[in-house]
């Protein structure tokens, strides 16, 4: 996973391309398995990587995508969030929701 910092947000938001981007916090016990399941999908296919993101630092992106709750995985094109999850139920469903997703872009 790639850490979004204050230094590499600009260019990680500016990006035409498809993003995947994890948003947490720290002590989040949740968002610690949550991120356990997206690590799994990017060891199996090693093409998929997700960014991170710590929403401590970024409260003015967290209001103005209304970001409910973490762990979340939000699908974000050209700084835009086009969909989101919040329930990381099983890497299953989550290879199942990527997949769809990535089918999603590839149409548009």
């Amino acid at each position: 996973m790639l850490d979004i910092t204050k230094d590499n947000w600009s260019e990680v938001s500016s990006s035409a391309s498809t993003q995947f981007i994890f948003v947490h916090t720290p002590f989040c016990a949740t968002c610690q398995l949550a991120e356990k399941m997206l690590s799994i999908l990017e060891q199996a296919d090693q093409t998929q990587a997700f960014f991170r993101m710590n929403a401590s630092f970024f409260p003015e992106f967290m209001q103005d995508n209304k970001v409910e709750s973490v762990p979340a995985l939000l699908k974000v094109e050209s700084g835009v969030v086009l969909d989101r999850l919040y329930a990381f139920e099983s890497v299953t469903k989550l290879h199942d929701i990527l997949a769809e997703w990535k089918k999603q872009s590839i149409s548009q």
